[in-house]
């Protein structure tokens, strides 16, 4: 496993940003590699796509999408008193699964949702709990039709 980088403005921290994701290699000469992991902040990017990376300095530095993985990607951020375990329990019964950031900001998680997973569930799912003021969530990749079945 490698690391790769997105360098970025990030918009939910408001600074300049650097966000690193595990990868598989899946053509070093091209510069092709496969994320491992659910970005966190970036948009447009899900775990399972290929990239196009080069090497600036000692870091290899994302510059392109090769290959969707057709994942989407969601951030999702609890309101204080918010039934975490319930909500992240529920949406790996849909069939997602999730990383935290709880280390840098209270509440915050990024969900993968597979390709194979119907995401109309799990859209509605979550707006319910924004309506109710639960939680807070972006799409930053998304490649499910909401409309779907």
């Amino acid at each position: 496993m490698k690391k790769i980088v997105f360098k970025f403005w990030n918009d939910i921290l408001d600074e300049d940003y650097v966000e690193g994701v595990w990868v598989e290699t899946v053509d070093e000469e091209k510069g092709h590699y496969k994320i491992d992991n659910i970005p966190f902040f970036v948009t447009s990017y899900s775990v399972g796509d290929i990239v196009q990376v080069e090497k600036e300095y000692e870091e290899l530095v994302v510059k392109d999408l090769v290959e969707p993985s057709e994942n989407s990607t969601l951030n999702i951020k609890f309101s204080k008193g918010a039934d975490k375990d319930e909500t992240l329990e529920k949406l790996v019964s849909y069939g997602c699964n999730y990383e935290s950031m709880e280390n840098l900001i209270s509440g915050y998680y990024s969900v993968n949702v597979p390709a194979s997973v119907s995401y109309q569930p799990v859209y509605k799912f979550l707006k319910e709990l924004e309506i109710r003021e639960q939680l807070g969530f972006r799409e930053a990749c998304l490649c499910h039709n909401r409309e779907e079945q």
